[in-house]
């Protein structure tokens, strides 16, 4: 017998704005450069990748570790990926408006979040990725949460529930209690639907750069995608 098939729950889209809040950012783990991203990232910040002392001077600057696809040593810094270091609780690149410094050449890692095979298993994983702005109160028994670098989490996911009635707009009069004004600007109140098309690409890349690194034990503990 065929079993039968079963469209993703992200077929018609998913609901997700971005809020710009830079907590992704200072998540507790690792955000490891592939090679050519080490090389994208150096560019940008006026660094020359194939000069011996220039790469010197970014690895001391910003990077934490290092590690080479053979896994012998080999100071080869074309193959090797780089593990970015933090400040201040936050990636290194973050700067003190909360916006990334290197944000046009930022990593796959970061450019594909939230949309990693991790939080697209169902509806729940993806669900519980969701979390409300600091300023909007959590409603008795809604099971809702706030961001904490252990657990993480992302406003934009939950930016939809974070304004209904429940926490403060009339969706009817277009009216926005004072605890929810101006968390949402420039239109951000309409819905934000990214299509399948584009949550599949995304996800696609996170699995193919998280694949691509070189050591399993990492993966399996301290980063996962």
């Amino acid at each position: 017998t065929i079993a039968p098939f079963s469209l993703p729950f992200y077929e018609d889209g998913l609901k997700f704005d971005c809020t710009g809040c830079g907590k992704c950012c200072k998540v507790d783990g690792d955000v490891w450069l592939a090679p050519e991203e080490v090389e994208n990232v150096m560019n940008h910040l006026g660094y020359s990748y194939h000069n011996t002392a220039s790469m010197d001077d970014f690895r001391k600057a910003y990077v934490r570790a290092e590690v080479a696809p053979s896994g012998d040593g080999d100071d080869d810094s074309s193959e090797s990926w780089m593990c970015l270091k933090r400040e201040g609780g936050a990636c290194i690149f973050l700067d003190p408006l909360g916006k990334c410094g290197i944000y046009d050449v930022r990593p796959v890692q970061c450019s594909t979040y939230p949309f990693w095979p991790s939080l697209l298993k169902n509806q729940d994983t993806w669900e519980e990725e969701s979390v409300l702005p600091d300023d909007i109160a959590i409603g008795e028994g809604t099971g809702d949460r706030h961001w904490s670098s252990e657990l993480g989490g992302c406003e934009g996911i939950s930016i939809r529930r974070a304004i209904d009635s429940e926490h403060g707009l009339d969706h009817e009069n277009n009216k926005i209690d004072a605890g929810v004004d101006g968390i949402l600007e420039d239109g951000q109140g309409d819905s934000n639907i990214v299509e399948r098309q584009e949550i599949v690409s995304k996800m696609r890349a996170a699995k193919k750069h998280w694949k691509r690194f070189p050591v399993r034990e990492i993966k399996e503990s301290t980063w996962y995608l």
